[in-house]
Order: structure tokens, then C-alpha cells, then sequence
């Protein structure tokens, strides 16, 4: 069942279309003694990759906090408004939002419409937010604290020749948001990148596009991360361009300077460096990050390198293609976490980001499913 993150966002869609999903419910009443946390969180998403996902946490440490939320099977998780907001995608198609001081208690559930396969969600204020759709052609607006529509942004004029521009992660910088559009083409196997991707800039204050950004390569994937690079503010993601059955060594992980707003000329780590397709990236700093890879054989490894050189530094660990697959990639505190979403032993794998890499945990620390999505939950 493995192969490419985009690839299982296909297969997942037509696995919950023939197996069906159940009700979001209510957690147990145990779960709530689970207060507030003096020392933070992490915060993870998993999954059966069929009909159940839950959202649950830990210390950053490795030791699991009891109690558990129920959530889609297909869902990432953001941390804004002192809140865990959990993006349902497709077949659910909703924003679930639980609050941490109550166990992760789901306080508000509001839907963005039947099909629609919500990708990111960024709440400004309790009368706006935005909600990036994977179905649809213009980015959705929303009022948070009702949960009711606010109207939406024309996106088809970015899209490609199948009218769907894929708009993926968000990032809010100041007053501008800044909205991926990967532009894939759906009248092919696979969804091959149909040229070249969009980063397009929207200023909040009204609600029109003020900046369209070409990537250095295309297929943006996963979230937009802020991080501090050479000394300004960059926003980093990876661009896989071709990957899983159609693997192909043509991208990485790219910066656009915020400042600037213009993209940095080259990668910070390119695919020929790691050998692989580059899923998932966290910067720690000018000489250190961390990347997801998976290669043409369909094996996941995690990578140190250097993004002022460009060079791997080391290989943290491999998981071969029989076994299972990484996802969710975190750096937080010095720590780094990698879901490992193996068959038998599937768990999260913590690593001493600042010392080499070298793992803590002798085995992965069970989370119950297997991983997807990870956050950082501040002291609250």
C-alpha cells in the first residue's frame, strides 16, 4: 500500500469511498483529567489508513499522555488560537477544533463542504480564517468563531489546463498570506506536476492577490515553514516534483525569502543529494536540517545536511519498503521526531537534533496507529 504521498492521498480517497469512516465521537470522559502541560507538548496525528485516526500527545521526551481524541482518518493538525485544530480532509471535509487544557476535547466541528478535501487551515482572528481546498478552485473564508462561510478567493486563473490549481499549505506573514498551488494534472496517472507551481501572496486586509511566485521547482508538499535563514525570515518547503511511481530526481527544498519575497536561486538540499524524493524538511539552523526521503525503490530514510552547503550529512535511519514508511517529521527543543509508520513496531523515533542525531529512544514510542501528522503543543 505504500508509495507516494501523493499518490496515497488517491488511494486513501477511493479505500474510504469502498470502507466508510465512523462518526467522529466524544472521548471518554477519563481523557479529560489530562490538564495543562508546564513543559509542552507533542501533538500527533495517526492513523489505520482506512477508517479511524486519533489525535494524541506526549512530552517531549518520549513518555504518551493518557487520552485520546477521535479524528478522520485523513487529517493533519495545526496549533493557533491556544488550540489544537484538526484539518479533516476527504470524506469528512470539516475543521475539528480540540482544546488541550480540557484533554483534547473536541469543542467546535464545522464543515467547508461535501467533497471540497480540505489541505490547511489558518485562523486569523474569531471573524476570519481561510481554508485551502484540494477540490475546488478558490480559497475558502470563514468566520472561526461560527464556523459559518465568509465568502471565498477566485484561484482558477493559477490553475492548469484540468481547472484545479491543488492548493495546498498556507503560511500568514504580517497582513500576507502566502497559498500553495501545486497545479497537477488530474487527466493523467498519478497526477504528474503540470508545469510550474504557484506561491501566491494574498493580503488579508483585502482579500486580493498581491504577488504570484514562481517555484524553483514544482509540487510544493506539506506545510509552509517559517524558520530564520542567513539571517532573515524564509518560508521552506519541499518540492518533489515527480515522485513515488513516477520518481524523478528534479527538485528539493526550497526558501523564499520573506523579506525579499523572492525565492532564493537553487536548493537548500536537492534530490541528486539526497537520492530520493524530499517529503518532508525542518530547518534548525544555517549549517543544520533534517529531511523525509523516499527513493525509487520505495525506501524511507531520515537525512542530516547542511543547508548552506547543500550536502548530506548523515543518515539517521532507513526503513525499507517491506516494512512500512515515515511520516510526520517535527523539530522541536533540540529534539527531532519522525513517525515511523511501520507494520509491526509503528511509533514515533525522538533524536538528539543538536548532537549528531543520535537516537534516544531504543524503540519507537507507541502512539497507538501509526503516525502522520506531528506538532509542537507550547507550555500552556
Amino acid at each position: 500500500m505504500e508509495q507516494s504521498a501523493t499518490g496515497f492521498r488517491v488511494l486513501l480517497a477511493i479505500l474510504v469511498l469502498l470502507i466508510g469512516c465512523k462518526d467522529i465521537e466524544r472521548p471518554p470522559i477519563y481523557t479529560l483529567l489530562s490538564g495543562r502541560s508546564s513543559s509542552g507538548r507533542v501533538g500527533i496525528v495517526s492513523t489505520d489508513f482506512g477508517s479511524a485516526g486519533r489525535f494524541t500527545s506526549m512530552t517531549p521526551d518520549g513518555v504518551p499522555i493518557p487520552g485520546l481524541s477521535p479524528i478522520h482518518s485523513d487529517a493533519i493538525a495545526r496549533f493557533q488560537n491556544n488550540q489544537v485544530t484538526i484539518i479533516n480532509r476527504l470524506n469528512r471535509d470539516n475543521i475539528q477544533v480540540l482544546e488541550p487544557s480540557f484533554g483534547f476535547l473536541t469543542v467546535q466541528e464545522f464543515s467547508v463542504g461535501s467533497g471540497s478535501n480540505p489541505h490547511d487551515y489558518i485562523r486569523v482572528s474569531d471573524a476570519l480564517g481561510y481554508v485551502t481546498l484540494y477540490e475546488r478552485s478558490f480559497l475558502q473564508m470563514v468566520q472561526p468563531a461560527t464556523g459559518f462561510i465568509a465568502g471565498n478567493i477566485p484561484l482558477a486563473a493559477y490553475a492548469d489546463s484540468d481547472g484545479v490549481p491543488e492548493m495546498d499549505g498556507m503560511l500568514l506573514e504580517g497582513d500576507l498570506l502566502y497559498v500553495a498551488l501545486q497545479r497537477l494534472d488530474r487527466n493523467q496517472s498519478n497526477f504528474p506536476p503540470a508545469g510550474i507551481s504557484k506561491l501566491i501572496e494574498i493580503d488579508i486586509r483585502t482579500n486580493t492577490v498581491t504577488g504570484v511566485y514562481d517555484f524553483p521547482a514544482p509540487n510544493p508538499f506539506g506545510r509552509l515553514k517559517r524558520v530564520t535563514l542567513f539571517g532573515s525570515p524564509y518560508l521552506v518547503v519541499s518540492c518533489p516534483g515527480r515522485l513515488g511511481f513516477i520518481s524523478a530526481l528534479d527538485g528539493g527544498v526550497v526558501a523564499f525569502d520573506l523579506t525579499a519575497r523572492a525565492f532564493r536561486p537553487g536548493f537548500l538540499f536537492a534530490e541528486t543529494a539526497a537520492a530520493g524524493d524530499i517529503l518532508d524538511v525542518e530547518i534548525v539552523n544555517d549549517s543544520l536540517g533534517y529531511v523525509s526521503v523516499l527513493d525509487a525503490a520505495f525506501n524511507k530514510s531520515v537525512q542530516q545536511f547542511n543547508p548552506s552547503s547543500g550536502v548530506r550529512t548523515a543518515v539517521l535511519f532507513t526503513s525499507p519498503a517491506s516494512t512500512g514508511t515515515v511520516a510526520g517529521l517535527l523539530y522541536a527543543d533540540g529534539y527531532l521526531y519522525a513517525g515511523d509508520a511501520s507494520f509491526s513496531q509503528p511509533g514515533i523515533r525522538i533524536f538528539d537534533a543538536l548532537n549528531g542525531g543520535a537516537q534516544i529512544t531504543p524503540v519507537p514510542v507507541n502512539v497507538g496507529l501509526r503516525p502522520y501528522s506531528l506538532i509542537q503543543i507550547p507550555p500552556l
